[in-house]
């Protein structure tokens, strides 16, 4: 067992990798329970799910690329092994006592609380030490990762104070909407502009991505505006801003002019999931308009387009980052054969079932529990399949 650990604590994608996996399978795990009636949190269950998937799934997979990349981001040292160990292990003791706290002790989810928090605070903390201790002049893009990081932790504090006894609607919506736009959708976003350009230069000869200079800065003021209209009950003009978001992140998507068919699936998985961006927001759209305007019979999206965003989006990236970065760092060819394939097509298969679930609101409401729960089904056989191959990638010396 002291083997296995000193092999999985060798590199830091290693440990936040396996992080990831396992509290992406947990926590669904969980939300199957709740929806088969086995058991009901203590704290509501979109508070609970978002929460995790914001900073115990997600934040550990992209803490996995920050940590990887950021020395060559800012050509600085690799982060010291006891420092990233610390943080794998203030994370995920705080997510096993968030889980048995669940159905216990509101103090006690408090107290997990606040150890992610502090897991968090101390990825920030290596992150910009080393921007300042670099000497790089281009740090347009880490700049806004230490936006989105800082909204992150807003998000955090958030999400805190009702567990504090500090209660309302309107921050439980701002906790939610602040880390789920402003800091893990600004996040992936600025990773993905920065890498996926960048891998396709190495593939296709030739290749320049037309990047805008004002992209990022734009679409956090259009999410900025989005976030503030709820928070100011305004909530639904956010239509008006979701088509703009839909229209920027297309046109800039369609100025890259990524070459689908020049490349191998590791890397065209990628381009797969920058779609769904302007889906998601398309959606986000319609739903607007449907409830502006169809007050008296609204459809019913149920998170459907957020759910498109989550799923969709920064689930393929961290599948198709995830595995990319496995096979490079263990010495193998970033190459991705039938097995892996078949992980991205069902990744987006779980983008289908779960906007079917949503829409089925709207034909037959006895659907939606089933479709919930398949779409949780394939989550879980999703990260279980991906760990049949690259756990025991992550394993080795």
């Amino acid at each position: 067992m002291t083997r296995l650990f000193t092999h999985l604590s060798s590199k830091p994608h290693k440990l936040f990798f396996l992080g990831g996996i396992t509290n992406a399978v947990v926590y669904m795990g969980l939300l199957v329970a709740h929806y088969t009636g086995a058991a009901s949190a203590l704290i509501a269950l979109p508070v609970y799910h978002a929460y995790a998937m914001l900073f115990l799934v997600f934040t550990q997979f992209f803490t996995a690329f920050l940590f990887t990349m950021a020395p060559r981001f800012f050509a600085t040292p690799p982060v010291p092994c006891p420092q990233y160990v610390r943080i794998f292990l203030i994370f995920n003791l705080s997510s096993l006592l968030l889980i048995c706290s669940l159905y216990s002790s509101t103090a006690m989810i408090a107290v997990a609380g606040v150890g992610v928090f502090v897991a968090y605070l101390l990825v920030c903390k290596i992150f910009i030490a080393a921007h300042l201790q670099s000497t790089v002049e281009n740090r347009y893009d880490t700049n806004w990762i230490l936006v989105a990081l800082a909204m992150g932790g807003l998000s955090q504090l958030l999400f805190l104070l009702p567990w504090f006894g500090v209660t309302g609607y309107l921050l439980q919506r701002l906790s939610i909407d602040v880390g789920f736009f402003l800091y893990l959708f600004m996040m992936v976003l600025t990773l993905s502009q920065k890498m996926i350009p960048f891998f396709t230069e190495g593939k296709v000869e030739g290749y320049k991505a037309n990047k805008s200079r004002f992209f990022l800065g734009t679409i956090f003021a259009l999410l900025a505006i989005k976030v503030s209209l709820g928070v100011l009950q305004l909530g639904h003009y956010c239509w008006v801003i979701y088509f703009f978001l839909a229209a920027v992140t297309l046109w800039e998507i369609i100025k890259w002019r990524l070459p689908f068919l020049k490349v191998e699936p590791i890397l065209w998985v990628l381009y797969l999931s920058l779609m769904w961006i302007p889906v998601g927001f398309f959606l986000f759209f319609l739903e607007g308009v449907a409830h502006y305007f169809m007050e008296s019979a609204p459809l019913f999206f149920e998170k459907t387009p957020l759910h498109v965003l989550a799923i969709g989006y920064f689930t393929t990236i961290a599948v198709g980052f995830g595995s990319r970065i496995i096979l490079g760092h263990s010495g193998r060819k970033p190459k991705a054969d039938a097995y892996t394939v078949g992980l991205f097509m069902l990744v987006q298969l779980v983008v289908v079932v779960r906007v079917l679930s949503g829409l089925s609101l709207n034909f037959n409401a006895a659907w939606y529990v089933n479709l919930i729960l398949l779409s949780a089904g394939l989550w879980v056989a999703l990260f279980l399949l991906w760990s049949l191959r690259y756990v025991k990638i992550l394993c080795e010396p």
